[in-house]
């Protein structure tokens, strides 16, 4: 559990810097611009997110084309926030119920 709740704290903490990044590259430009979570995988790591999309376009489950191609497309502060409070929420549940 605590593997899970300190992985959550990581996506957090990514998310955090995500939007740090996106508040000095606003500045840089002089109007508001904010990553995807594709342009932000595309910086850490191409080859992944290259065969990611391919996955995506030829061979995952049709129902799940068009959700995954929209979470792609938002920012990449949120996408990483979410999951984060999502891991960390869901721990905290479930610590709960015992």
């Amino acid at each position: 559990m605590v593997v899970f709740r300190l992985i959550g704290l990581l996506f957090i903490i990514a998310a955090l810097m995500a939007l740090g990044s996106d508040a000095l590259l606003s500045l840089e430009e002089g109007a508001i611009k904010m990553r995807s979570f594709s342009e932000f995988w595309i910086l850490v790591n191409q080859g992944s997110h290259d065969w990611f999309a391919g996955w995506v376009d030829s061979g995952a489950p049709e129902g799940l084309v068009d959700p995954i191609k929209t979470a792609m497309s938002y920012p990449s502060w949120a996408v990483l926030g979410v999951i984060g409070v999502v891991l960390a929420g869901l721990l905290a549940l479930l610590r709960r119920a015992d």
